[in-house]
């Protein structure tokens, strides 16, 4: 685990849900400056009271409304990050539209929509984060880049009800994959947080503050003991893929 006391995250889909809790629990651990990036506006200003009230202590929480769907929007948003927090250690990119869409049904919009989200929008997080990760693993012994991607059952058990969404995510999934492939030997710790089901405060593991703290496990991992993929579900769901 990073030693460094000046470390940044950026959770790009913040909300009430994983989002806010993950970015309070690396709060409450040496990170003191806070990316929270959606599209809403209100509720960031919600989820930053949020993460500040988690936390005691000094912690800079900054706020960015934008649409990822949108390269030259999203892409402003992420150099400005760069602008207003440095170097950043982690991202969390937790970003998705979860809508219901059925075969013979689904559109071609909603289609490109989701692998947008999912792969595109990611892909271009990629560009900007791994050139800084790359450098920070170099110069810094104690640092710990890493990109977290939140993953769900769906590549390996699709829902014939939400087809746009299962499609993309098994994109999303082999990209992922990729990135490790490709930057894990230059020092970037690239893992899915894999929520194998629907989150609920009363689960005993899918639930949002247990998964924060696996994505927190996840980055506290030690170089050479790094783990790709990290699944969270119910004990009644093994083995059922769901």
């Amino acid at each position: 685990m990073s030693t460094r006391s000046d470390n940044a995250i950026v959770i790009i889909g913040s909300g009430p849900g994983i989002g806010t809790n993950t970015a309070a629990v690396f709060a409450a651990n040496k990170f003191n400056k806070v990316a929270l990036v959606a599209r809403n506006p209100v509720q960031l200003d919600k989820d930053a009271e949020s993460v500040k009230a988690a936390v005691d202590g000094n912690i800079t929480v900054k706020t960015y409304s934008t649409d990822v769907i949108d390269p030259a929007q999203f892409t402003g948003t992420l150099k400005q990050i760069s602008q207003d927090l440095g170097t950043v250690e982690v991202i969390l990119y937790n970003a998705a539209i979860v809508s219901q869409s059925r075969h013979l049904q689904v559109t071609d919009d909603e289609l490109i929509r989701d692998f947008k989200i999912s792969t595109i929008a990611l892909n271009n997080v990629s560009k900007w984060a791994m050139p800084q990760f790359v450098v920070l693993a170099e110069k810094d012994a104690s640092a710990q880049p890493t990109l977290i991607v939140t993953s769900s059952h769906l590549p390996e058990a699709p829902e014939t009800d939400i087809v746009s969404l299962s499609v993309s995510k098994a994109a999303q999934k082999n990209f992922t994959r990729s990135l490790r492939m490709e930057f894990e030997p230059k020092g970037v710790h690239v893992a899915l947080l894999t929520v194998a089901g629907y989150v609920f405060d009363h689960n005993q593991f899918l639930n949002a503050k247990y998964i924060a703290m696996q994505a927190w496990e996840l980055y506290a991992q030690p170089k050479g003991g790094w783990t790709e993929d990290v699944r969270i579900e119910e004990p009644w769901s093994v083995g059922r893929g769901e």
